[in-house]
């Protein structure tokens, strides 16, 4: 009898760990939905549009939308750049959250044995928020590897990312991502004028902030990319 009370009171306290999230141990437990849109201008230039929702990305207990357009320049095969626009502001705040962002991205390709692709991105966040001006700088690195099922393109991938904050002046934020990505091209061939491709994302991320709350975040993301 006493085993059995035991047992009961260990999974009421995991329970009421489970669900106190932040409370417990600086922890969130998310999901993050994402969709992208990429219109091609020409063989360099390409347009990015992009929409999310997302709760714990940059505050605490905010649900923030996030908006952006941006121009895309392929140098090369390898050197991608990337300039554009983003507003995030909070959606279920009584303090208004609203931020103002200009991002600059330099990313790179590196092809390595097995057909495995490594990724370099480095990216610089200029920051507007409540009028106070931040720098945040990010290098993500990414390795991927395709494979064909029944036809379809599927991606495993993973990646990490470091943040460096101008606020804090330390790196102060780590992200950790796996995922695949399952495209699927239109079954009508009248369909390639409208578009060309059709990208699901899906992944886990694990987020460590040593300054910002939460402190930990656990994400299932989810984007859907069209490509024109």
């Amino acid at each position: 009898m006493a085993h059995g009370l035991e047992e009961d009171l260990f999974y009421s306290d995991f329970r009421h760990c489970w669900l106190c999230n932040g409370l417990c141990a600086g922890r969130e437990n998310e999901i993050w939905p994402e969709i992208n849109v990429f219109v091609p201008l020409n063989e360099k230039f390409r347009l990015m549009f992009l929409a999310s929702v997302t709760k714990s990305r940059e505050t605490q207990n905010t649900t923030e939308g996030t908006l952006g357009a941006h121009l895309d320049y392929f140098w090369n095969r390898r050197l991608t750049l990337r300039a554009g626009y983003r507003r995030i502001s909070a959606l279920n705040s009584d303090d208004p959250y609203i931020e103002h962002r200009m991002i600059t991205e330099q990313t790179l390709r590196f092809p390595l044995k097995e057909q495995i692709l490594l990724t370099d991105r480095n990216r610089q966040d200029f920051r507007w928020m409540r009028g106070d001006f931040s720098f945040r700088y990010r290098n993500r690195l990414t390795v991927e590897k395709e494979y064909h099922l029944f036809g379809r393109p599927l991606t495993p991938y993973g990646s990490a990312e470091v943040y460096f904050d101008s606020r804090f002046s330390t790196f102060n934020r780590y992200r950790f991502v796996g995922g695949i990505q399952i495209s699927k091209k239109p079954a009508q061939p009248w369909l390639h004028i409208l578009r060309k491709e059709r990208v699901w994302d899906i992944y886990y991320l694990r987020q460590e902030d040593t300054r910002s709350e939460p402190k930990h975040v656990n994400a299932l993301g989810i984007t859907f990319s069209i490509h024109f």
